[in-house]
């Protein structure tokens, strides 16, 4: 990146991405689902309980045997142990422990809102008040907001990718809160953002947009960055397949600024996906496309669901209906 050119004004992401490089952020953080034996535990104990009592009551409660019948009331307890053993055959442990674990997942879907309600800090009107939705992994939604509530659209956006918390409610990836995570954690691993602006450094080329932004996650790669950028390009269709190597590293090198509004919305998401997140939220990505350039960057956009090594949630905010019906599932907003 030596040959960087010189920006002519402060740009805005800088400041986010320096922040995202500090070194004194922590590396990104686990979290774990723990499963409650208690249950278990307390039907072992019940049924150790029950067996207890049943032998301390056996001598009590057995009698006589008549003469004509002897051994009819044991076969008869027999008969009614062996019934109740069937009953408690192992599929339907199976099943119950299946249960719990779908409960799990359910319960925390990879991005939900929930209750969330945020207001105007000056006037104390509410612009969102009690939203709720959730998104699954291997899914990808629209999400449809009022073209013309701008103040909406954008404390959404906001709420979603980290950069504002909610005064109430909460917002989450997982069981975890997003204001739990440092802005490294959460947009250098959990989510890639596609903003209308300042998604891209226009000084940098291509392949450089996608190094920067790995640099700054502070994640470790299995290949060099500089690989990595290119097979990223390639796979987008920036740079493609057909092209020989030559080709497709000049092609890399050239300025964001100089390429056209398709070109530069194939790199928007190449760099959303660079430190390969669990989330991608893409803000209006068509806006500035026709409507054939347009189709070609959601059906981008959706195929990212399925990455190399896991299922991710795309996100795509949009005031345009047929954009959001694009998405696998649509959540409207409007209302």
């Amino acid at each position: 990146m030596s040959n960087q050119e010189p920006q002519e004004r402060t740009d805005p992401v800088e400041e986010l991405d320096e922040l995202m490089t500090d070194e004194s952020a922590e590396p990104g953080m686990s979290y774990t689902i723990e499963y409650d034996d208690d249950t278990d535990s307390a039907d072992a104990g019940a049924d150790d309980t029950d067996t207890a009592d049943n032998i301390d009551a056996e001598p009590e409660a057995t009698a006589e045997p008549s003469a004509d019948g002897a051994g009819t009331g044991d076969e008869e307890a027999a008969a009614a142990a062996n019934t109740a053993a069937a009953a408690l055959d192992e599929p339907d442990e199976e099943d119950s422990t299946d249960d719990v674990d779908d409960s799990v997942f359910r319960a925390y879907p990879m991005f939900s809102m929930r209750g969330v309600t945020v207001a105007d800090a000056k006037t104390g009107e509410h612009i969102w008040n009690d939203l709720s939705m959730r998104c699954e992994a291997g899914t990808s939604y629209g999400v449809l907001v009022d073209a013309h509530n701008t103040r909406q659209h954008d404390t959404l956006v906001a709420l979603m990718a980290g950069f504002a918390h909610p005064a109430e409610g909460s917002v989450m990836t997982k069981a975890t809160p997003l204001h739990d995570l440092t802005p490294l954690e959460l947009r250098g691993h959990r989510i890639g953002v596609l903003l209308q602006q300042f998604a891209l450094r226009g000084d940098l080329s291509a392949a450089a947009n996608l190094e920067y932004a790995m640099d700054a996650s502070n994640r470790n790669y299995l290949k060099p960055i500089a690989v990595l950028a290119q097979e990223l390009l390639t796979r987008v269709g920036f740079a493609p397949r057909g092209d020989d190597n030559a080709t497709q590293a000049e092609r890399s090198r050239a300025l964001v600024r100089t390429l056209g509004a398709v070109d530069r919305a194939r790199v928007m998401v190449a760099r959303a996906i660079a430190t390969d997140p669990d989330i991608v939220l893409a803000d209006e990505p068509t806006a500035t496309l026709d409507e054939t350039d347009a189709a070609t960057i959601l059906d981008l956009l959706r195929a990212q669901v399925h990455g190399e090594s896991k299922q991710r949630t795309v996100i795509v905010v949009t005031t345009d209906p047929h954009v959001a019906g694009a998405m696998d599932e649509t959540i409207d907003l409007t209302h």
